[in-house]
């Protein structure tokens, strides 16, 4: 498979975060999900990308899955190519003897690991402020003045500074 570049930005939202001992409010952005993409719509998008139908691309991502949960399960690593590798850890607790340590373990967790091509496009995903829920103007000018209000306008940059961009407000 290709090299595939993203076309559409990735929403984020504005929100407060206060410092619990000193009480300094900040803002910070935050990913919008937008509604979750299924197995179902990717082997269609999958099948209409390539002459497979999709009930094989179905039967072949079930078949990926079952199997990369069972080689997870037996403590192997699934490399997943330019995506990344899920592997297994062990959530224990630790014991003072050898003899002991079987008991520590309460139980497998999965864990992912990106690739470094699933990385770099990452780093070139471009994003466009929302308010919460909604991507309405008045809404996200609502938003915007309310959380200027908590934690206060950026200072303008004496002039003859700066990138010729804006402040960022």
């Amino acid at each position: 498979m290709g090299n595939y570049k993203t076309y559409l930005p990735a929403y984020y939202a504005p929100h407060i975060t206060t410092n619990i001992r000193t009480g300094a409010k900040k803002v910070t952005a935050h990913i919008v999900e937008k509604e979750e993409y299924t197995l179902d719509m990717l082997a269609a998008e999958i099948a209409q990308a390539t002459t497979v139908t999709v009930a094989d691309v179905e039967a072949v991502i079930a078949a990926f899955v079952a199997f990369s949960m069972k080689h997870l399960c037996e403590g192997h690593r699934v490399e997943l190519g330019a995506l990344g590798k899920l592997f297994p850890t062990l959530k224990t607790t630790p014991v003072a003897y050898l003899e002991d340590i079987d008991k520590s373990i309460k139980r497998m967790l999965p864990r992912f690991l990106p690739g470094e091509q699933l990385n770099a496009q990452m780093a070139q995903a471009t994003f466009v402020m929302v308010a919460p829920k909604s991507s309405q103007g008045e809404a996200l000018e609502s938003k915007k003045e309310a959380i200027y209000a908590v934690v206060g306008h950026k200072p303008p940059k004496p002039s003859g500074e700066g990138d010729g961009e804006g402040d960022g407000d």
